[in-house]
């Protein structure tokens, strides 16, 4: 039997026929970085290599083929040999993952510079904007502090050197890493993201799983039971069932400390993420509450109602509501000081939190948007046209359209890589962010419409109409308890 949508006209056969009540994605209306400039100087048969902060991919590739190519059709001059151990291995740190190979090719001794710790922690690091967790002294045994590559070296960077880990702040091990090896295992599970992953179901839930939020010890669902469930990330076992929302959870965000939810009931719960227990509940909202996301200044949640509201985080006052969506704002992302809403009326708007003005609209979907990812420079949206839209955040411009969902794009996120998106054809589908090519059409884990997806470096979970929700592993058999 089939059921519809309640507003779209969007056809599903489910296990159960149900009206759902979590999105509402009408149709539309009638109506830098541093300088990275380089110079390669021949001069008198010698060549020169000036650089001037990070190169882009691109050019770093063409450099070194350029110089590998002469090297082997030149004279042999070494001048790298030449060069105190320190400046020669420094120079290194310039090189890309691919191109080490061609230099460790030249000569022993340039063999044995590709050897250097730092050179590969470079390589992991800063070319391939990998992360990277690692014990935490303070933190409980499965916990981690990260290494972002986004941030400043000094921030990077601790006491011990190119292979030590923040050690300034006290509160990570300062423990030996070997980066060759980390870049060598990760590069083996970036492949396997070409080829569908071992799955594992997690069965406790009763009705329809609307949201997921996972970090390396715990996976935290919401559900049309009205439930929210904890989950070992290891073990995969239920731990904990909270009971609080007297309708669908629709939406959930936690950190460390605290846990935001929203649901159906038009309100938001504040949970203690120790305790496991409400500190507030927040009214406010006429309808159901669709998404929510919070910072360490507010928490963000919209509605149905076609609102915005930005609560303070510590007093959890209702500090200002902000509206200019047509229809209900089915999802907002937060970020330093900004944001994202995705809304029924096929309309991206980017907001000010402090002044609460709208800043610019994104306009190019035909039909209403159903999910928004944001990270400061770029916009991901979904839409019920079927459609998944980069948006670059400074122009306001339409980077790439991506095609290949048959039905409305419920659910996305991404990273620099990739992007993960869930529809109601009821795939999951992962995309490379540079091309927008789709690489892995995931079609055989749910038998319904798929409502969320998170994703880390080695695992998607995915939430479904079918009650189920799916742990795809492509860390099978690998230990990627270092990755982030």
């Amino acid at each position: 039997m089939a059921s519809a949508h309640p507003t779209t006209g969007t056809t599903a056969t489910a296990s159960t026929t149900q009206q759902q009540d979590d999105i509402d994605p009408a149709e539309q209306p009638t109506l830098h970085l541093a300088d990275t400039s380089m110079e390669l100087v021949t001069e008198s048969s010698s060549t020169v290599l000036l650089l001037r902060g990070y190169p882009s991919e691109e050019e770093r590739s063409k450099l070194m083929d350029n110089i590998y190519e002469k090297l082997l059709d030149g004279p042999r001059i070494d001048m790298l040999s030449k060069l105190p151990y320190e400046i020669a291995s420094y120079v290194l740190h310039f090189v890309d993952m691919p191109n080490l190979a061609k230099v460790a090719s030249i000569s022993k001794a340039w063999n044995d510079l590709t050897n250097d710790n730092g050179v590969w922690k470079s390589v992991y690091l800063y070319h391939q904007q990998w992360r990277i967790r690692t014990p935490s002294r303070k933190s409980a045994p499965n916990t981690a502090a990260t290494i972002d590559p986004e941030q400043g070296p000094s921030q990077r960077t601790g006491a011990e050197g190119p292979a030590g880990v923040g050690a300034s702040t006290g509160s990570v091990i300062k423990t030996p890493l070997d980066w060759r090896e980390l870049c060598k295992t990760r590069k083996k599970l970036e492949a396997r993201w070409n080829t569908t992953p071992p799955k594992t179901k997690l069965i406790g839930h009763t009705d329809s799983v609307y949201c997921i939020q996972f970090d390396n010890t715990k996976i935290v669902t919401g559900s049309r039971d009205r439930t929210i469930k904890f989950w070992d990330f290891n073990t995969l076992k239920c731990t904990d069932t909270l009971k609080g929302h007297s309708q669908s959870v629709l939406s959930l965000q936690f950190n460390e400390k605290m846990m935001v939810s929203g649901s159906s009931d038009n309100t938001l719960i504040v949970w203690d993420m120790e305790t496991h227990q409400p500190i507030s509940r927040l009214y406010g909202h006429t309808s159901g509450v669709l998404d929510v996301c919070f910072d360490d200044q507010y928490i963000i949640s919209c509605s149905k109602d076609t609102t915005i509201k930005v609560w303070d985080i510590r007093t959890m006052a209702l500090i200002k509501t902000m509206t200019g969506h047509r229809g209900p704002v089915n999802a907002v992302q937060l970020h330093q000081g900004q944001v994202v809403s995705a809304s029924g009326d096929a309309l991206v708007k980017l907001w000010d939190v402090a002044s609460g003005a709208c800043i610019r609209d994104f306009i190019g979907h035909e039909r209403g948007l159903a999910c928004v990812q944001f990270d400061g420079k770029t916009i991901v949206s979904g839409s019920n046209d079927k459609t998944i839209r980069i948006w670059d955040v400074a122009s306001g411009r339409c980077t790439n359209v991506l095609h290949g969902h048959e039905s409305l794009v419920r659910t996305l996120h991404f990273d620099q890589n990739r992007i993960v998106s869930g529809s109601y054809d009821y795939t999951v589908k992962v995309w490379d962010m540079k091309t927008g090519e789709c690489t892995l059409n995931l079609d055989k884990g749910h038998v319904s419409w798929v409502f969320d997806v998170q994703f880390s470096s080695s695992r998607i979970i995915s939430t479904s109409q079918d009650t189920n929700i799916v742990v795809w592993d492509f860390a099978t058999e690998m230990d990627a308890s270092m990755f982030e």
